[in-house]
């Protein structure tokens, strides 16, 4: 019985190990621009903003790999002269994949995000909305470089849900973003 315990054990604690093994953390930071768009023409893009995060990195089989975050990210958009800053939450689970090219590895990455405004500050009745929504929701997609320890990548988050407090329009919230992440 004793080696029987022994053996359930060790197993479970070198599974642990390699369980432990495969997920990375990581920190990252980098740029996005937020747009806004209606389907009746209606687009804005905003200015330049910091974003800020922990970053898990998954390994499921071989290159394949899951990349939750939690992105903190500031949003501002001006409209006739007057300033709209959103503080958000953005929570995108990534699904990606890694690939050697000669001495470099590139990624790409997919999958659904759920945004949550955190704060408003800014101007009323300016444009056609005068604030967000506390939810957004969509899709985004990624493509970066893996240079061991820091990864730097290019992507889009296309917003689908109506974001407008009110109008008729549904208004849809997206973003372009460029960023490195660093894992420890």
């Amino acid at each position: 019985m004793k080696k029987l315990l022994l053996a359930v054990l060790t197993l479970l604690a070198t599974g642990y190990g390699s369980a432990n093994a495969q997920a990375v953390w990581g920190g990252r930071i980098g740029l996005s621009r937020p747009t806004v768009s209606t389907s009746e023409g209606f687009n804005i893009a905003g200015q330049f903003g910091l974003e800020l995060g922990p970053v898990l990195y998954y390994h499921l089989i071989d290159d394949f790999y899951l990349n939750p975050r939690a992105m903190f990210s500031l949003k501002t958009f001006k409209v006739d002269a007057k300033f709209q800053h959103t503080i958000s939450l953005d929570i995108p689970l990534y699904a990606g994949y890694s690939f050697p090219v000669g001495r470099i590895w590139l990624y790409t990455q997919a999958g659904p995000f759920a945004g949550f405004n955190l704060a408003a500050i800014g101007f009323k009745g300016a444009g056609t909305f005068t604030s967000f929504g506390k939810v957004n929701a969509g899709l985004g997609a990624v493509a970066g470089i893996d240079l061991h320890r820091l990864r730097m990548e290019l992507g889009y988050q296309a917003g689908l849900v109506n974001v407008a407090d009110g109008g008729n329009a549904p208004v849809r919230l997206g973003s372009l973003f460029v960023g490195a992440s660093y894992i420890f």
